[in-house]
């Protein structure tokens, strides 16, 4: 037991549980005071100024100065430069970077020569839950000298997914996601819509349309997928490990003949001369680098962002001469190539040398040195080192860490220097689950196009509602026939089945092509049968031949029976649920559809009568029976302005309820309330917004 603690101190004194090294003798550093960093005689502001080190350049950390009276709190440094000059500066302009000066291959021995009890031992130490540890005493088994540090976040599981998954893909002022997955037709038809989000922004149903955030093929990943692609567990494997590696320079095995082997076409190998100049200059892998412009522009001579060629595109300016390596500026958009080419003529990047050197110092600037020294932390921002806010990352696609490790991974295999001894942050969360496996393959639409009962219509049928009423003349048995939207779901519940009472509930479930099950529940409510008789006193006088049967008694019809027959809603004084587009005389024959004896009279806003046009919001719905008669307002959910329509003039009227700027009440007040919340809110807004833009409809049920 004393020789497996002896050896888990030993590696413990090299490195930090929590990311980083522990140095007993000099650290390498980057400066980042911008535009430059004072280098002083002494550990003061009051020293003379020796000379200005410029933004981002390599340093020797020799040691560190209790002084932090005039460095902003923090202590400052004596460094030497690479020209070998030394000096002082507030190191709370100085990172450190990588460990040249602390032996790995020494570090990476231990590893190797710990038993199995002592390599379980250590994991414990770093505070890898057991999924990890499986995962890790496999990968230890090929590669003992590989070196796995534990870091821990500051963020829980759930934080962490909130910030990434489908629920933030449009953080209500239209902005896009930043976790999407290219599903191309070709991955569609292998089922992998699966992965994908069928939130509002990111999926109609009704058209069975994903909605690209980025080119053609880009869309907002579901949360399952986010978490999949998120678990640092998913990369616990041999090769993709490798998002993990520690993205500075270190010239012992970061050499230009593994970049080389990076590039692999001739075509770009002729620029490997060009990223190790990017590598020494700003201290970022050029391993790195190379994996990065081979993931974001490929290594074949057709990408105008690399050939020079792209001449005149389509916003008329000519781009030919200009170089984007890294894509850097390509935001989401229609036209990637268009925006990284536009950010390269803006920085004036008109050679291969330029590209490639410049792209890497904004790499280095905005990700590297702000604690985004690992692929994995450059897509999510989980580092406890990190300097910006979670929301911060090089890519939007969540499946990318994989492709970029294994070529690094190629990479070093094919050098010989697989077995070098590597240094891997994993990040740990608190709060993770036991395993999060990819959502099931398939369509997700579960929605029906249309239900028909004995071949009559649900009135108003909306695929995403579940429940409906119809009333149907006396039968003994009903037909239900239906149509799906996507021709990938499978439907039961239809054909023909006996009616044995008079209102009877029959369900519809569909499934969707990854096994989602929705199911419509219709309520059946069947009129009396006209042939039954009802009268049994009948009798004859046959002394005086007098027919003595009493007259029937007349059937009193409740208003809320006919309404109920149609499939329309009352609610205290308002008349809802009724499609868009309806004329009068559909909502009277639906109305009639209990009993043709009812008298139904319609009114507009002003009282006035009306016999045509469509039904609009304000409108005045009488109904008679005989025996009762109501009036109910018609509301349409969007219509704010009666004109049964949903426009801008819908929008601005919602936005004025907000601020509390609009006089609407009545049914053009309830009308803005689209979720049925009870109260205007900035949902109600964004349901109008996507209204219009056709991104969803809003339901009238």
């Amino acid at each position: 037991m004393k020789k497996v603690l002896f050896k888990v101190f030993l590696i413990l004194v090299l490195f930090l549980i929590s990311p980083g090294f522990v140095f007993a003798e000099e650290k390498q550093g980057i400066t980042i005071g911008e535009p430059s960093l004072r280098l002083r005689s002494g550990p003061g502001k009051g020293y003379s100024t020796i000379t200005n080190i410029p933004y981002l350049s390599s340093i020797t950390i020799i040691s560190y100065d209790e002084n932090t009276a005039d460095c902003e709190g923090h202590p400052w440094a004596k460094i030497r430069m690479s020209n070998g000059t030394e000096g002082y500066a507030c190191s709370r302009y100085i990172n450190e970077t990588s460990t040249s000066n602390i032996n790995l291959s020494e570090a990476g021995k231990t590893m190797a020569n710990m038993t199995d009890i002592e390599f379980d031992s250590y994991l414990n130490a770093q505070g890898f839950p057991e999924s990890y540890k499986i995962k890790l005493k496999e990968i230890h088994k090929l590669h003992p000298s590989w070196i796995f540090i534990g870091a821990k976040s500051k963020y829980s599981w759930e934080s962490a997914i909130i910030e990434q998954d489908e629920y933030v893909s449009y953080n209500g002022d239209g902005s896009p996601g930043r976790s999407f997955l290219n599903i191309n037709p070709t991955k569609a038809s292998q089922g992998q819509e699966g992965y994908l989000s069928t939130q509002p922004a990111d999926y109609n149903y009704y058209t069975n349309k994903f909605i690209p955030h980025d080119g053609s093929y880009w869309f907002q990943a579901n949360t399952q997928a986010v978490a999949h692609y998120m678990d640092p567990r998913t990369y616990l494997t041999e090769k993709s490990i490798f998002a993990f590696e520690d993205l500075t320079y270190d010239s012992q095995y970061q050499t230009e003949d593994a970049v080389k082997a990076v590039l692999s076409s001739d075509f770009f190998k002729q620029f490997s001369s060009y990223f190790m100049k990017a590598a020494n200059t700003y201290n970022v892998s050029p391993i790195y680098l190379a994996s990065l412009s081979r993931q974001e522009v490929g290594i074949g001579t057709g990408n105008i962002c690399t050939n020079g060629q792209a001449g005149v595109l389509s916003d008329g300016v000519n781009y030919t001469g200009y170089y984007n390596f890294f894509n850097i500026g390509a935001s989401s958009s229609p036209d990637p190539k268009l925006k990284s080419l536009q950010k390269a003529k803006e920085n004036g990047w008109d050679s291969p040398e330029k590209a490639i050197v410049n792209g890497a110092y904004i790499i280095s600037k905005n990700y590297i040195q702000c604690g985004q020294h690992t692929l994995y932390y450059q897509k999510y921002n989980f580092s406890p080192k990190a300097t910006k806010e979670m929301w911060h990352q090089y890519t939007t696609a969540i499946d990318s860490l994989s492709s970029q490790s294994n070529t690094t991974y190629n990479s070093y295999k094919s050098m010989g220097l697989i077995d070098t001894s590597f240094k891997f942050d994993i990040p740990i969360f608190n709060g993770i689950p036991e395993s999060t496996p990819l959502p099931a393959l398939g369509n997700p639409n579960n929605y029906m196009s249309e239900i028909k009962v004995n071949n009559m219509p649900l009135t108003n049928f909306d695929g995403g509602n579940e429940k409906y009423s119809i009333t149907i003349a006396y039968t003994d048995k009903v037909t239900i026939t239906g149509t799906a939207i996507a021709n990938t779901s499978k439907i039961e519940g239809l054909g023909t089945f006996d009616i044995t009472s008079d209102t009877q509930i029959q369900r519809v479930s569909v499934t969707s092509g990854n096994g989602l099950v929705k199911t419509y529940e219709i309520t059946i409510n069947r009129l009396p049968n006209p042939n039954t008789n009802t009268n049994t006193n009948n009798t004859n006088n046959n002394n005086n031949n007098v027919n003595t049967t009493p007259e029937p008694t007349p059937v009193k019809i409740a208003v809320n029976d006919v309404v109920n027959a149609s499939s329309y809603k009352i609610n205290s004084e308002y008349l809802t649920n009724i499609t868009f587009g309806s004329g009068v005389s559909t909502l009277i024959d639906n109305l009639k559809k209990y009993s043709a004896a009812i008298s139904i009279t319609i009114k507009n806003n002003d009282n006035s009568s009306k016999t045509s046009g469509t039904i609009v919001t304000g409108d005045k719905v009488t109904i008679s029976t005989g025996s009762e008669e109501k009036t109910y307002i018609v509301v349409l959910y969007g219509d704010t302005n009666g004109d049964g329509n949903i426009s801008a003039i819908d929008l601005l009227n919602v936005q004025k309820l907000i601020i509390n700027k609009s006089n609407l009440n009545g049914a053009y007040y309830k009308a803005a309330d689209t979720n049925k919340d009870g109260k205007i809110s900035a949902i109600d807004l964004l349901n109008v917004q996507k209204h219009i833009l056709g991104i969803m409809i809003i339901s009238q049920n």
